[in-house]
């Protein structure tokens, strides 16, 4: 075993301790802090971005969800919010960077800045109250269907 201490106190002019690359202990620190910080960084970038297989599944568990639902325009501003809630929702995938553009009349888009693929769901808006108030207010049940690639 080395004589030599783990850590020593720093020669440039700072008090602080630093490896001491004398010591097998402290030469294996300094080799293996950079290659584990950086190995925890590359996992964390990994974990925040979408792959195409992950939406691929987020987007049609979120179909299978959505389909034959009920969709209160008083609670979910918009049928696209819902859209999004539910695919992030799935546990698929990171939580957050989901987009979903409302293409035509009952076609939304959806897709990702990390992915290649795009997606397609088809919604229709059917009425459950036969003669609403307000329309506006009245809830409603969602058909789905979904098609990969763009509207």
């Amino acid at each position: 075993m080395s004589e030599e201490p783990v850590f020593i106190r720093s020669k440039w002019g700072t008090s602080r301790y630093v490896y001491n690359h004398n010591n097998p202990v402290g030469l294996a620190l300094i080799i293996l802090t950079p290659i584990i910080a950086f190995g925890a960084l590359f996992l964390m970038q990994a974990e925040s971005s979408w792959s195409d297989g992950e939406l691929r599944d987020a987007v049609r568990q979120a179909n299978r969800t959505l389909d034959g639902s009920v969709h209160a325009p008083y609670v979910h501003s918009s049928v696209s919010i819902h859209i999004r809630d539910a695919v992030e929702e799935t546990g698929v995938g990171p939580d957050l960077g989901v987009k979903v553009f409302e293409y035509d009349e009952g076609q939304y888009e959806i897709s990702t800045d990390d992915t290649t693929v795009e997606f397609c769901m088809q919604v229709k808006e059917l009425l459950l109250e036969k003669d609403p108030i307000s329309p506006v207010y009245a809830e409603r049940t969602l058909q789905t269907s979904v098609t990969e690639g763009s509207c």
